[in-house]
């Protein structure tokens, strides 16, 4: 599936590509320096992250193979800065309802059923061989605002969920077609 991928305009060929950049600031000698005072962390998490903004995952619009697709890609790539963002909503799997509704029960404050839909943040627990969430944004609008033909655009509200997770001076968005060639990574 991998190696396919590789060979054509794909989400996993782009997210590849995109953790070049870390791999790229992982080379630099003052970057270095810096993690060496952290080795808990992520070589570059603190200085750069993809987000993996998916409009269908884990929902019933979606496909079950792409969401294993998707998992494959964190679970092989869990140690670079790489989290998933999804759109959590009616029709969106029983089990992620649960993880997400067991993650804000555990921070406290959490009335089940006080939100209908939701931005999520995960990161792959290689612990747990599964997704940890990281963060959950419960909105009150859905993604694509409208009915019929006169909806939003899907892609520019996938972009906006994952941008609202984004941290830090620069932000770049891409999509399915940056190559996996490190040289890439250093010209950003």
């Amino acid at each position: 599936r991998l190696w396919a991928a590789l060979r054509m305009q794909s989400v996993s060929k782009t997210v590849i590509g995109a953790l070049q950049y870390s791999r790229a600031l992982a080379a630099l000698p003052k970057i270095k320096q810096y993690y060496a005072q952290f080795p808990e962390k992520r070589i570059a998490e603190d200085h750069v992250e993809v987000i993996l903004a998916h409009q269908t995952y884990g929902h019933s619009e979606g496909s079950e193979k792409n969401d294993e697709a998707v998992q494959m890609l964190l679970e092989r790539y869990a140690d670079d800065p790489l989290v998933l963002v999804f759109d959590l909503k009616k029709g969106s799997s029983p089990d992620l309802w649960r993880m997400v509704e067991s993650f804000l029960s555990m921070r406290g404050g959490y009335i089940p059923g006080s939100f209908e839909q939701a931005s999520v943040k995960c990161r792959w627990d290689k612990a747990r061989r599964g997704l940890r969430v990281l963060e959950v944004l419960p909105r009150k609008f859905p993604l694509r605002l409208g009915v019929g033909e006169f909806k939003t655009q899907g892609k520019a509200c996938n972009q906006l969920n994952g941008l609202r997770f984004a941290a830090g001076h620069f932000v770049q968005a891409l999509d399915c077609n940056m190559g996996t060639f490190i040289g890439e990574g250093f010209k950003v």
